[in-house]
């Protein structure tokens, strides 16, 4: 457990500057899969989960049902985000960038679309596209409803990438520098971690 930890947080803190540096660099905004931040909550709340085993199998007195508490409530919230976290998560984009590249991507595989508030219905296809944009720190997120096909919301995040590519779009940083921060405080701590402990 106690290289684990340590190992845990700089991961996680690698991951965090990979996001972040990669949208300064390349000077265009990120999709990735919500389940990959899953993932990382995952690891996030594991050393925690193990923590509350070890506590459980060390423990020589009857402590009861409060041992399964912890460890319930970690399978829980991770339920919760599992259902939550689905679709696509986009960081440094802006309003304008992120439905211009949403319309680009529609139009280009032939598909018709009505937009609503938060909401892009396909008629043709009886599916909708919820999408959600916080701009002023340049994020989104792509949610594909009704839908049976599990290879749209794929084929339109290769061709969101694609106006990204190929058209000038100033990616708004605000959160890949905190993305930066966050993963060099991680890496600072993890360090502390092992050597000191």
């Amino acid at each position: 457990m106690s290289i684990y930890f340590p190992l845990v947080i700089a991961f996680m803190a690698i991951f965090f500057l990979f996001i972040g540096v990669k949208v300064i660099a390349l000077k265009k905004p990120l999709l990735l899969s919500s389940k990959v931040f899953f993932v990382f909550m995952v690891l996030g709340f594991s050393p925690q989960l193990i923590m509350s085993f070890e506590i459980h199998t060390s423990s020589t007195g009857d402590i009861g049902v409060m041992s399964y508490i912890s460890p319930l409530m970690f399978f829980v919230l991770l339920g919760f985000f599992w259902i939550q976290m689905k679709g696509y998560m986009a960081i440094g984009v802006s309003d304008d960038s992120f439905r211009n590249s949403l319309h680009y991507a529609l139009n280009q595989n032939n598909i018709q679309f009505e937009e609503q508030l938060s909401l892009i219905k396909l008629p043709n296809i009886n599916a909708d596209i919820q999408v959600s944009v916080q701009s002023w720190i340049g994020t989104g997120q792509l949610k594909l409803k009704k839908s049976k096909d599990k290879y749209l919301l794929a084929k339109l995040v290769s061709s969101i990438n694609e106006y990204f590519i190929s058209n000038s779009v100033k990616p708004n940083n605000t959160t890949a520098i905190f993305y930066i921060v966050m993963g060099l405080f991680m890496l600072v701590f993890s360090g502390f971690f092992y050597f000191r402990f």
